[in-house]
């Protein structure tokens, strides 16, 4: 099977760019994901706010790339925050502990104040 992708629209925000996923994150449409971050990154944007109120579904492949994300980010001196309202991905942030190292909010900018470095 194809890999089917998920759109992402990037916006550029003060000192950050901004993620928005549109459509399931899970195994087959992380890669889009995956891929987002790393031209972030090869541009030299190493803070990013992921806005996931776009993104109705999303598994545990969707949670690693968000991980994988935050671990690169961090490599390369920024960080990833998310955006977020949606009840059932913010239950699977805090059951996994995921929520205790990242900066996560309702809003783009409440999430962005959270950076570290």
């Amino acid at each position: 099977m194809a890999q089917q992708k998920v759109d992402i629209a990037i916006e550029d925000a003060q000192g950050y760019k901004v993620l928005r996923p549109s459509g399931d994150l899970d195994v087959y449409t992380v890669g889009s994901l995956r891929d987002a971050i790393g031209s972030m990154i090869d541009q030299k944007t190493t803070k990013v706010v992921v806005d996931l109120d776009g993104v109705p579904f999303m598994d545990s492949s969707g949670l690693g790339a968000l991980m994988g994300g935050v671990r690169r980010l961090r490599e390369a001196g920024g960080d990833l925050a998310i955006a977020c309202t949606r009840e059932q991905h913010l239950k699977l942030f805090t059951i996994t502990g995921f929520g205790e190292g990242v900066s996560i909010a309702p809003t783009v900018e409440e999430a962005a104040k959270g950076f570290k470095g």
